[in-house]
This record gives C-alpha cells, structure tokens and sequence, in this order.
C-alpha cells in the first residue's frame, strides 16, 4: 500500500513539473510572438521575371525575392506573400485586405495620393515599345507613334501618363490612344502586336517580354528604352502603416548598399538596373 502512495505521488509531482514546463513554453512562445505582425502582401504570380509561379510550385521572381530580403531585415513584421491578379491586388490594397502590392508599379498622381509610398524605390523600371517586326527602323521612339495604332493602357497607370504628357509636350504630334481596364495578359498583347491587331505596345520591360517574345517566336522589334521610371511598393493608406512604410524604405536603401539589389536584377534581370537609376 505504502509502494503505492508513493507511486501516486511520484506520478503527480511529474504532472505537476510538465504542466508548468508547458506553460513556460507557452508564455516564452507567446513571447516570441508578441509584436510581430503579419503583413498581407500582393503580387503578380505570372509576370516572370518580376513575379511568377517556380517549377516548384513556389512563388519568386525580382520582387518576391526582394520582399523577402526586405522580410528578413524587419525583426517587427512577417511578410504573407501571396500571388494574385493585377485588378484583384488593386481592389485588395484599396480595401484594406492587402497592406502592401508590388507589381513593378510606376508613381503616378492618383496613387501617390491614395497610398502610403516608401521613399526608396525597388529599382527603375525600362519603358520600351514592343512594334511589329517590319516596323524596326519605322518605330523607335515615341515621335513615331502619331498615326499608329497604339495597344490600349489602363487610365491609373505610368503608361497613360508618359503618353499623355508626351502629348501636352507635342500638341501638333499627338499619339491616339484607348483605355482599358487591364487585367489583359502581356503575352496576349505581344502576340496582338506580332498579328498586326495593333501596330506598338508600350510597356515597362520588366515583365518578361523578352522571354515570350522568344519562346513564341513573335516577330517583335523592342526599342531602346523611351523612358526611365522608379517602381514602388504601395502601402495601404491606414495609421499603422506609417511605421511599416519608413522600415520598408529604411530596408530598401541597406538593400541596395549591400549590394542585394543588383544581385537579385543580374539574376532575374540578366543585368543591374540600378546602373540606370538616378
């Protein structure tokens, strides 16, 4: 009886030392936890090379790789990186269910007065014009689009704004040109230019262009770029996201003195962009 008791007891002092290991380890996770905050990030999952689904079943790309960097160097937060399409990441940054979309965007009045924008930006972006094959020589600068028949551009974007400030420039050579909602495809666009639906595509060279043009053997003549512009991570507008705008920024510019940038571009890229930033 006695072997017993002293079993029962034994058996209850160990109970007794893991529960309170377990709320130790509870409390210390806790913790760990406390202040960390979760950060809702949108990307493109198909703008290789800027953002797109690995063989792996991963996302990565220029960007994805870059926010991670950025990840890393923000003790604070935790970025939740998830692919989604162009309209659906703009709707989500207006309505609150991402805080931050990168999708090598361009600045431009609207969204520098809606969103929380870093001052350092994530690299420029190379406007270019992507023109039937038997146009080279014809199309190599945007003095040359008068009279063409120009892809659509989305009314909020740095393309609408290049064309439109080319045309208060140069009001007795005007480039005619529709909107569109986007969320079209750039390598459905390419090969509309490459079937002569429209004659010039003016677009960022960051999406991959190069490899669809070469992959679908498309008989496109790429200029030399026709504008140099900064991108930007746009940050929903709210108090809280202040702070998350200066760290991003903060972690942009070690980014680029360390040298991390310009590996991530040669990689992505085949060359550092920052050598044609300002």
């Amino acid at each position: 009886m006695r072997k017993l008791l002293l079993l029962v007891s034994f058996t209850a002092v160990l109970l007794v030392l893991a529960a309170c290991g377990g709320e130790e380890e509870n409390a210390a996770g806790s913790e760990e936890g406390e202040g960390v905050r979760t950060v809702e990030v949108a990307v493109s999952s198909s703008s290789r090379p800027l953002s797109y689904v690995g063989d792996d079943g991963e996302l990565t790309g220029y960007e994805v790789e870059l926010l991670r960097a950025v990840d890393e160097k923000l003790e604070d937060y935790e970025f939740n990186i998830e692919g989604a399409s162009d309209s659906a990441g703009e709707i989500g940054l207006d309505t609150g269910q991402y805080d931050l979309l990168a999708q090598g965007l361009i600045l431009s009045e609207e969204r520098e007065e809606s969103y929380l924008i870093p001052d350092e930006s994530n690299g420029p972006s190379l406007m270019k014009i992507f023109a039937t094959g038997d146009q080279e020589g014809e199309i190599e600068s945007l003095d040359d689009l008068p009279g063409k028949n120009v892809v659509p551009v989305t009314p909020t974007g740095g393309v609408y704004n290049l064309l439109n400030s080319y045309n208060e420039e140069h009001p007795d050579n005007q480039i005619e040109f529709e909107t569109s909602d986007g969320g079209i495809p750039t390598s459905d666009r390419l090969q509309e230019v490459n079937d002569g639906v429209y004659d010039a595509f003016v677009n960022p060279s960051n999406l991959g262009q190069q490899e669809i043009i070469e992959e679908a053997d498309l008989d496109i003549h790429v200029t030399e770029p026709v504008e140099i512009n900064p991108t930007y991570f746009l940050i929903h507008d709210s108090e809280e996201n202040a702070e998350l705008r200066d760290k991003v920024s903060e972690a942009l510019a070690e980014l680029k003195e360390e040298g991390v940038v310009s590996e991530l571009s040669n990689e992505f890229y085949g060359e550092d962009i920052l050598q044609y930033e300002e």
